[in-house]
This record gives C-alpha cells, structure tokens and sequence, in this order.
C-alpha cells in the first residue's frame, strides 16, 4: 500500500501540491486527471522518490520513500515516463537487458515484448524508434521488472486505438497479479471506467 500524507511539492519556488491526501492500494489501477499544469507528472515523480517533498509523508507499506536507496527504489517500483528519451543508440534488446539489476530476467523481458507486439523490434536501435515504439519499449521495460508498484506519466499519449487497449489490458492484468498501478492520463472520466479510483481534485 502507498499511503500520501499531507504532502506539499514545491517547483521553481511555487508550491504546486499542497496539503494532498492519497491512498493507494495493491492490486488496484488509479488514474490521475486534471488539466494541463494542475500538479498531475509533479505527483508522480514525488510518488516515485525522484522529486523532493516540501512536507508531509509518502509512505510505502509503512516505509517513508526517501529512505530507501536507489536500488531497493528500482525494485520497489518502476516508472514510464510520458516520452521516454534514450541518447545513446542501443538495441531494444539491449535496453531490456538493463533493467535485470532491478530483477527482470530473460523470460520476463521476452514476455513483456511479446505482449507490447514488439518482438520484431529487438534488433532495432531504440533511437531510431517512433515515438510510439518508444513509449511501448518503456512500458514493456516497467512490466519485465517484478516492482510491486507501477507508475505511469500518460501512457497512451503516443499510441494509437489499438495500442491503448492493449496496454489497459496489460495493466488491468498486472493489477490482479497484486500490482499497484498509477497513471497520469489526459483522458475524460468516461473513458476511465476501467479503473478503480479516479483522483482528479488536489
């Protein structure tokens, strides 16, 4: 369980979340809406322990986040970005490959690509990707790793009909498996019945 108490974020000097309540439970898919600049990617990077807190507490399973180091972090929870950038022109195989310090293994990273559809992409240089692929590839790298949490900066942005329905379909799968899945989306709450919690005020 992710428990958020009272937490303040503060970026460039304003204070962009404050006061903010949250609780998030294994097992569950949470969305994250609101309009452009509203706080919605700040949450997300202080939930993952990469953006400092003004105040208050993120808690995982009772541990405050900024206690752990940055490997326990790696496995604890994995994070797609909303437009994954990769400088340097490794294949996509080899990409994968980097996230078994933080517990992939051979199979779950063929089965992650398997289920993104982009086996065929293996040899490919991730820099010559589409954005689309991009954005794919770090889903399937989020997924091969055994985190117990999940987060997501809108990661349908890139995708097209088909493409996003496989992906609410992996995260709906992960989330029965224990997961505990949070995504930043800019989709209207109609299209979000799939999920278990909708937070759209803070």
């Amino acid at each position: 369980m992710i428990s958020i108490k009272s937490i303040s974020v503060a970026r460039d000097t304003n204070n962009v979340i404050k006061g903010f309540n949250a609780e998030f439970k294994a097992g569950t898919v949470t969305a994250i809406i609101g309009p452009n600049g509203c706080g919605k990617s700040t949450l997300l990077l202080a939930m993952a322990g990469d953006l400092p807190i003004a105040s208050g507490e993120i808690l995982f399973n009772g541990t405050e986040v900024g206690k752990f180091t940055a490997l326990e972090l790696a496995k604890l929870r994995s994070v797609v970005l909303q437009q994954p950038i990769f400088y340097l022109a490794f294949t996509v195989h080899e990409v994968m490959q980097m996230a078994r310090l933080a517990g992939s293994t051979p199979a779950s990273e063929s089965q992650a690509l398997a289920d993104l559809e982009i086996r065929d992409l293996t040899e490919r240089k991730v820099t010559e990707l589409s954005g689309g692929e991009k954005q794919r590839v770090a889903i399937a790298l989020s997924l091969s790793i055994d985190a117990p949490v999940l987060l997501l900066d809108e990661p349908f942005a890139a995708q097209d009909v088909e493409s996003t329905e496989r992906v609410i379909k992996l995260l709906q799968k992960a989330a029965k498996n224990g997961k505990t899945i949070i995504l930043v989306a800019h989709l209207p709450e109609s299209e979000l019945g799939w999920c278990d919690q909708i937070i759209k005020d803070f």
